[in-house]
């Protein structure tokens, strides 16, 4: 095997992660080591720790909310700053549905320097205080927005 073959099998590709003898299966590591996750997974695994510490908080309120994520909002005739949440429903045979867009919480994290779970903390504990006619403390009482 010549010098740069070798060399190659160990390259980074671009922050996708090792591929090479590294990831794959064996005596050492039967199911292979875990592969970088994607941006989407990191923050889909973001907004689950946030919802589920919100269920803990308020069982009887969050049963009557669905919460969803998608990349992007559809700005057809919006007008302002992006959206980092948008809510629908509510009604005696629906239940409201929140949703998250991650590109925009991702962008504003890194142009602001807050942390990405600070972030979808705030963007939901305003959104569901909006849904319920209720303030961000009685969501939250821990959530301080000058934290961070």
């Amino acid at each position: 095997m010549t010098e740069a073959r070798r060399h190659r099998r160990h390259i980074d590709r671009h922050g996708r992660g090792m591929l090479g003898p590294l990831s794959r299966p064996s005596t050492f590591a039967p199911r292979g080591l875990p592969l970088q996750r994607s941006a989407a997974a990191q923050f889909d695994e973001v907004v689950a720790i946030e919802v589920t510490r919100l269920e803990k908080r308020l069982p009887q309120v969050v049963t009557r909310v669905e919460f969803a994520i998608e990349d992007v909002p559809n700005l057809d005739g919006h007008v302002g700053e992006v959206p980092l949440t948008h809510s629908s429903g509510g009604t005696s045979h629906e239940p409201y549905r929140i949703v998250v867009f991650r590109r925009p919480i991702e962008l504003r994290a890194e142009r602001t320097g807050h942390t990405l779970p600070w972030l979808v903390r705030s963007a939901l504990v305003h959104e569901l205080a909006d849904v319920l006619a209720l303030s961000p403390e009685q969501i939250d009482p821990d959530f301080d927005p000058d934290d961070e």
